[in-house]
């Protein structure tokens, strides 16, 4: 991202590109109102208009006063807008021309295209919102399912971002009281002995790892999960896939082999954004076409989060499948004991294929085994839905930060305890204060700056 002014007026489509029934473009800045004076042909003009009004009328173009479209225009004063700027938004006609007519009129009576993510950047650097907040914004946007956006949503009210405010008051006081005791040692104030530094510093503690595991609830949240349906041929790797995502997705046949190549499909699963991943029959085999699709299929076993392997209950495991729970030793994976409806399913027959009874039985024809099926999945991602509510919408930047800081202070409370001095601790304290600092955006360089809102659309 490119430097620019910060009283630069910025304008921009806030809107999808696309046909659609509004286009919103949007503007900010200091000029906003002198430059919507002179495109703007209505009732009033948009300086004399009070903020948070709407007014009808066209945008014109300054030069020949002809009209580039019919607009209703929002007005809002500074402070009280998005950015703290004085910001102005024309909702015009959708489609793809008119509102790129807008936005050029706009350009060339003085505005200038907003960067990606600038007017949310703006709203960081003018002091509406924190940096948690500003990046819950486009998570917000990037969401995928109800549960994260609700996650989202709770992080941009600031919850999050006063709790780890709290940490971070909490340890500057600790440490001002160490500094203090340092510096006016005749001045009769009474030294705190290092259990006391510790009362107070393991809550801290507890506290910022509870968020921590809370966090990778909504990491699943924002990245989802890959699951991967492995599993020889016609063993039912396709008829699940249609059950569990609710349509006809993957071709069924009785012949074996059908699926040759991997097959996609997105559902949210209580929350969690799931793509299921049909994948062809792995075996061995001479036929050159089927090879490529087995070698896909370890392709797709390899970038799995969570591999679903399937086998046949009508028929005694074989090489294949022996070689298949070989291939996934190590790995958290689900195992199914799918066809168990037929007759010649046997209960005792897999017992010893691996150890432990860790099969899920289904039936893909009548649907039996589903919702064990779901829960387990669940189960191996580690997500709890009511695990989630008090947690962050963790990227990785946020994720570093939060290890950071409670990596410094556990080595500060390790040094209280081995008794080796309160000035010591002091420097690992400090240390966790400015990773909580740089997590809210209080301690922060532009690059960083720069890289948490390149990520953003333009209109926001």
């Amino acid at each position: 991202m490119t430097s620019q002014a910060p009283n630069d007026t910025i304008a921009a489509i806030g809107t999808p590109p696309g046909e659609g029934g509004l286009c919103v473009v949007r503007m900010s800045g200091p000029d906003a109102f002198a430059i919507a004076d002179r495109i703007f042909d209505g009732a009033s003009r948009p300086s004399e208009c009070g903020t948070h009004t709407i007014h009808h009328g066209h945008v014109v173009d300054p030069r020949s006063r002809e009209r580039v479209d019919e607009v209703l225009m929002s007005v809002f004063r500074s402070p009280r807008t998005y950015t703290r700027e004085d910001l102005i938004e024309f909702s015009g006609h959708g489609g793809m021309v008119p509102g790129g007519m807008i936005l050029d009129v706009l350009i060339r009576s003085g505005a200038r295209l907003a960067e990606p993510g600038e007017f949310t950047k703006r709203a960081f650097l003018n002091g509406r919102i924190d940096l948690l907040q500003a990046e819950a914004v486009g998570e917000l946007i990037r969401a995928r399912t109800d549960a994260c956006a609700r996650a989202a949503l709770r992080q941009l009210s600031g919850t999050c971002s006063q709790q780890i405010d709290d940490f971070r008051i909490k340890l500057i006081q600790i440490i001002a009281y160490i500094e203090v005791t340092l510096d006016f040692t005749e001045e009769g104030i009474p030294d705190m002995t290092p259990r006391t530094f510790l009362d107070q510093l393991r809550p801290v503690r507890e506290a910022l790892g509870c968020l921590i595991k809370s966090s990778h609830q909504t990491r699943v949240l924002r990245d989802g999960v890959r699951v991967a349906l492995l599993g020889k041929p016609n063993v039912g790797k396709s008829s699940l896939l249609n059950l569990l995502t609710s349509r006809d997705r993957a071709i069924v046949h009785p012949e074996s082999g059908t699926t040759r190549d991997t097959i996609e499909e997105s559902i949210d699963l209580r929350g969690v954004p799931v793509v299921f991943v049909d994948t062809a029959g792995i075996r061995k085999t001479s036929d050159r076409v089927e090879q490529q699709g087995v070698i896909r299929s370890r392709a797709e076993l390899e970038q799995a989060d969570i591999p679903l392997a399937v086998f046949d209950a009508s028929n005694p495991p074989d090489d294949d499948d022996r070689q298949l729970v070989k291939l996934l030793s190590g790995r958290s994976a689900v195992f199914i004991l799918n066809k168990c409806d037929l007759d010649a399913y046997d209960p005792n027959a897999y017992s010893g294929l691996m150890a432990g009874d860790r099969w899920i039985r289904t039936s893909a024809k009548y649907g039996e085994g589903l919702e064990d099926l779901r829960e387990a999945i669940l189960e191996t991602a580690r997500f709890d839905p009511a695990g989630f509510e008090s947690g962050l919408v963790v990227n990785a930047r946020q994720s570093e930060l939060l290890d950071q800081a409670k990596s410094s202070l556990d080595r500060g409370i390790g040094v209280l305890e081995e008794g080796l001095g309160a000035e010591m601790a002091a420097v690992d304290l400090r240390e966790s204060v400015h990773r909580l600092g740089v997590l809210v955006g209080k301690e922060i360089g532009d690059a960083v700056l720069d890289h948490v809102f390149s990520r953003f659309c333009i209109g926001k």
